[in-house]
């Protein structure tokens, strides 16, 4: 480094301020986009052979089933959400405090646990076709099809559509509500007149999140042989070997998240919100509504989160053997190294990135430049694994590309940005005339960031951790392709067994994913009572 700074004097070249700072972001920049850059500069090069064929054989399926996958979930999701956080924000009905944290819950389930669940449920031995059996009659039940997966798909992602609609309404002033009633209109018009207007850009930020997850998914569309792009790339890569197919069909996949993130931008930059401080809007309702109310609510959680893990439970105990609990050990193990190793990277790097960026102030290009690390969430995991893969063969094509190393950094291009948005926000709250005091002080940006600034960011990182921990956990795209041969980790080895026909065997490694993902739920709701 020093011999660096030396390098420049002596060519004449004045080193910039935060010089250390700045070269270690740029670093991490370029580390985070690498693989989102490969991915795209490929492009340019891709094998002509076969892309006749991809385009007209292979690209209209893909197209087709994304599309379906995507809009029907995007509808359900956006009802769902919408209507369930409108609930609990304005009327006044049984358990509603309850609800407030009860309907995030969905969340904690990795969508093809909960495929697995319902698959489980609905088959021939399952307990819905039992009971029909015991009626005197049978019923054929198939959700292995495009209504099945936005179906499961939805009551899992909802909670994204919740949250942010809560967020919206919460910060909304109740004298609009107030004043809309006295002129006479109802609680319907209003809402569609007044309030939905003003929220639709946050609500709209959630839907993004949705659309991100279904097309980052390949457990459920994989599990129900639905061909959509991310099974397309898995195929290319994994069982043809063919990384040009699989560059090309990830290209189209960037193409459509930067365009969605560039909407969304766009949409969130037009409108904000500002909080009011005035008390919530309640609604009275007669007790039948509120019972209605109820009812509405609890059919999400039931069917997202309650049915699905009293399926899995119920395998737990079918299927319990002393050798679950050997298995199981090796799968924590392995789970745990992962996301230890990932959390402390995302942490560090994000820490380096943030303080950096509050040290040179952002202005202009450098806000748009802060921005840049939240791409690797909007990405599937499967674009991300393909550039990585890109990466190692470009350094040396006889390099073994499936290791430990490369799933890790895969984990921190993916989740990076969850780190990185929760210590951001944290810092932002922190005075800048602490750093002029500490300076003033005699002490130097290093010393004041260990003793300054990360005593009071404890909070705030943890929680970070704890996400990034959990997504590291539910992650599947990118473990498939990018983990050692016979690597299982909790979230594999549920799938595996699920696509082995093998489910009950699933159960342990599913209930023990659901229990560590239910923790940010309490940290999500904290977060929105602060609100």
């Amino acid at each position: 480094m020093r011999l660096l700074k030396y390098l420049m004097k002596l060519a004449g070249i004045k080193p910039p301020r935060h010089f250390y700072w700045r070269l270690a972001t740029n670093c991490i920049l370029a580390l985070i986009l690498l693989p989102l850059v490969l991915v795209a500069s490929r492009s340019f090069m891709l094998d002509t052979s076969n892309l006749k064929h991809i385009t007209t054989n292979l690209l209209p399926l893909y197209v087709w089933n994304t599309s379906i996958l995507v809009i029907g979930t995007s509808a359900i999701t956006l009802v769902l959400g919408v209507a369930t956080a409108w609930f609990v924000t304005v009327y006044d009905f049984p358990f509603r405090k309850h609800f407030e944290w009860v309907l995030i819950l969905p969340l904690a389930i990795p969508t093809f646990i909960n495929a697995i669940a319902y698959v489980g449920l609905t088959d021939f031995a399952g307990p819905i076709r039992i009971f029909f059996r015991w009626l005197g009659t049978d019923i054929y039940l198939d959700i292995m099809n495009h209504t099945g997966a936005i179906l499961i798909m939805s009551l899992v992602l909802y909670p994204y559509v919740y949250v942010t609609s809560r967020s919206a309404f919460l910060l909304q002033s109740s004298s609009l509500m107030e004043v809309s009633r006295s002129l006479g209109q109802s609680m319907r018009r209003t809402f569609f007149k007044v309030v939905l207007p003003l929220a639709w850009p946050a609500i709209f930020a959630g839907l993004i999140l949705v659309i991100m997850e279904v097309l980052n998914d390949y457990g459920v569309v994989s599990y129900f042989g639905i061909p959509t792009f991310t099974v397309g790339i898995f195929r290319s890569w994994l069982a043809l070997g063919d990384l040009s197919t699989a560059v090309f069909l990830s290209v189209i996949v960037l193409t459509f998240v930067v365009i969605l993130l560039i909407i969304e931008f766009r949409a969130n930059r037009k409108k904000r919100l500002t909080p009011d401080k005035a008390e919530p809007f309640f609604s009275r309702l007669k007790t039948k509504r509120k019972w209605l109310l109820f009812s509405i609510c609890l059919l999400p959680v039931l069917a997202g989160f309650i049915i699905p893990v009293g399926q899995l439970l119920w395998w737990f105990f079918l299927a319990y053997t002393h050798d679950v609990w050997t298995s199981l050990f090796t799968l924590v193990g392995n789970t745990a190294i992962l996301g230890i190793s990932t959390t402390l990277i995302v942490a560090i790097l994000s820490i380096i990135l943030v303080y950096t960026f509050r040290l040179v102030k952002k202005k202009g290009v450098k806000k748009t430049i802060a921005k840049l690390p939240m791409l690797g969430y909007a990405m599937p995991g499967a674009v991300i694994a393909v550039g990585i893969v890109a990466f190692i063969l470009i350094i040396n094509p006889d390099l073994i590309y499936s290791s430990i190393l490369a799933l890790i950094f895969g984990y921190t291009v993916r989740f990076f940005a969850v780190g990185y948005g929760s210590i951001e926000s944290g810092m932002e709250k922190i005075p800048s005339q602490i750093d002029d005091a500490a300076q003033s002080l005699g002490s130097n940006t290093f010393r004041n960031l260990i003793r300054v600034h990360l005593p009071v960011l404890k909070p705030v990182l943890l929680g970070a951790l704890i996400m990034v921990f959990v997504d590291v956990a539910k992650e599947l795209p990118i473990t498939l392709i990018l983990r050692p041969f016979n690597y299982e980790t909790l979230a594999t080895n549920a799938f595996q067994y699920a696509k082995d026909e093998m489910a009950p065997r699933s159960a342990s490694s599913s209930l023990l994913i659901i229990f560590v993902s239910a923790i940010p739920v309490y940290y999500l709701n904290r977060i929105l009572h602060r609100r």
